[in-house]
């Protein structure tokens, strides 16, 4: 009896070290690699893990085991097939229900099996015979059943309406908002952003026809954006903008992302859509990773305390200095004024003053103003254009309306773009480029519509501020 016991004992000590150290399987889940791991827990939660964003944590079972969900890889081609073959939020959902029901009973007969093998070494210890192997079979499968059946029968999905968040998780607890509240206002809003977007072109004939403007339409159409901040909304209204006016270049003065991670990077790959070039330069919510991710489009480019030359055009910009890091801190007031002269200096060495010069953050424009004739910035989510000592400033305001979070906000946070119309000029025997018009255009949400206003640059009424 006692050699019984003790087949049995061992059986299980190696049983459960086995589950708790080599339990780790990757499976594809649709267009997802995820990792699923079992530990051994005092303290029993479901843990989803978003490397290297944070984990999202929840006490969601009574069995002794931490169930471990990590986000190893996401297959971008896959995933758009997916999105093309699907037609509803609820079809998606089932699919993905389908897939996981079928990657959890492949884990748990991956588990039978480890608990087996774990059951007969355990019970061979003492001695190996037919008795061992039986006893470490049966307590390998009991084990399985007993832990899958507490966990299965003491699940609360429920408990992640109030999680625990790590990593940088912890500055963004909206995340579960937008998972249960926001696809809907996604789908939705999403539709009616493109069905707006598709007629604006339309509304704009209908003004040229009311107002005696001369040359109201560009021979090029610059198209700035900003402060997209991860809205999954934005780049396909950005998309139909472009295609509605037939815009010619897209500038983005930054903060295309919230974290600047690698997984954000990933999420980015619609800007291969846009058959116009894209310049972009780095916010402070950026990193070197976004950075570098942007790189990878063949139509970006990235300017770095850089000027080019685009379809006529001269531009020079520099990147935020918060971006040269992948941590999200405020800005260092001596980073601020390096990259700022840094800026003056490479202006002051060209022969002529360029065309557009962008920033994220005004300030490290501020003391060009008067030698420059355009600055474009973000930053501050408020949309501004006016006039200051013969420079035009124009900010943007957020093309993703602060982010995912301007799905749900109360207050109306507008979707907003800047579309400059350019003409040529003649100055001394030399073609140059004339900002003429912009067309500011802004989206609020499904039920306040949207605003289009038309400003000439050259023109006495256009709004001006005091520089301070």
């Amino acid at each position: 009896m006692k050699g019984l016991v003790g087949r049995v004992i061992l059986a299980a000590v190696i049983i459960l070290f086995l589950i708790n150290f080599t339990s780790a399987k990757v499976y594809k889940l649709s267009a997802f690699d995820v990792e699923i791991n079992l530990k051994i827990s005092d303290q029993p939660a479901t843990v989803f893990d978003f490397p290297p964003v944070g984990r999202i944590k929840a006490a969601t079972h009574k069995s002794p085991l931490d169930i471990n969900l990590t986000l190893d890889a996401i297959h971008q081609e896959r995933l758009n097939s997916i999105i093309e073959n699907i037609n509803s939020k609820d079809e998606l959902i089932s699919l993905l229900k389908e897939k996981g029901n079928i990657v959890v009973q492949l884990f748990v007969i991956r588990l039978i099996v480890i608990a087996i093998l774990g059951g007969i070494v355990g019970a061979s210890l003492i001695n190996f015979d037919r008795q061992s192997i039986l006893i470490g079979t049966i307590t390998g499968i009991i084990i399985v059943l007993i832990l899958s059946s507490m966990t299965y029968y003491t699940y609360d999905l429920s408990k992640f309406n109030d999680p625990n968040f790590e990593g940088m998780l912890e500055a963004a607890p909206w995340m579960i908002g937008m998972i249960q509240k926001g696809l809907d206002s996604i789908d939705q809003l999403g539709e009616e952003m493109q069905l707006i977007a598709s007629n604006m072109a339309e509304l704009f004939s209908k003004v040229d026809t009311l107002r005696p403007l001369s040359r109201v339409t560009g021979d090029l159409k610059v198209l700035h954006i900003t402060d997209i901040h991860n809205n999954p909304v934005a780049l396909p209204f950005v998309e139909q903008i472009v295609d509605s006016f037939a815009v010619d270049l897209i500038i983005d003065t930054g903060d295309i992302t919230d974290y600047g991670t690698p997984l954000e990077g990933e999420l980015l790959r619609r800007i291969d859509d846009l058959n116009v070039p894209y310049i972009f330069i780095a916010g402070n919510h950026d990193s070197p990773d976004i950075v570098e991710s942007m790189r990878e489009f063949e139509n970006v480019i990235v300017l770095q305390a850089d000027v080019i030359n685009i379809k006529g055009l001269v531009v020079a910009g520099v990147e935020d200095p918060a971006a040269k890091s992948n941590q999200i801190k405020p800005l260092q007031e001596e980073d601020m004024e390096e990259y700022k002269q840094g800026l003056e200096e490479l202006i002051a060495r060209l022969k002529v003053s360029p065309d557009i010069v962008i920033t994220h953050n005004f300030k490290l424009g501020k003391g060009l103003l008067g030698e420059i004739p355009l600055l474009l910035h973000g930053h501050d989510h408020v949309f501004k254009i006016y006039d200051i000592k013969g420079t035009t400033i124009i900010d943007a305001g957020t093309t993703g309306a602060s982010g995912i979070r301007g799905l749900q906000s109360e207050q109306g946070i507008p979707y907003s773009v800047a579309l400059l119309h350019y003409n040529k000029e003649e100055e001394v025997n030399l073609e140059k480029w004339s900002l003429d018009v912009v067309d500011i255009i802004k989206f609020y949400d499904r039920h306040s519509g949207f605003i289009l206003e038309r400003k000439l640059i050259n023109d006495k009424e256009m709004d001006k501020e005091e520089g301070d």
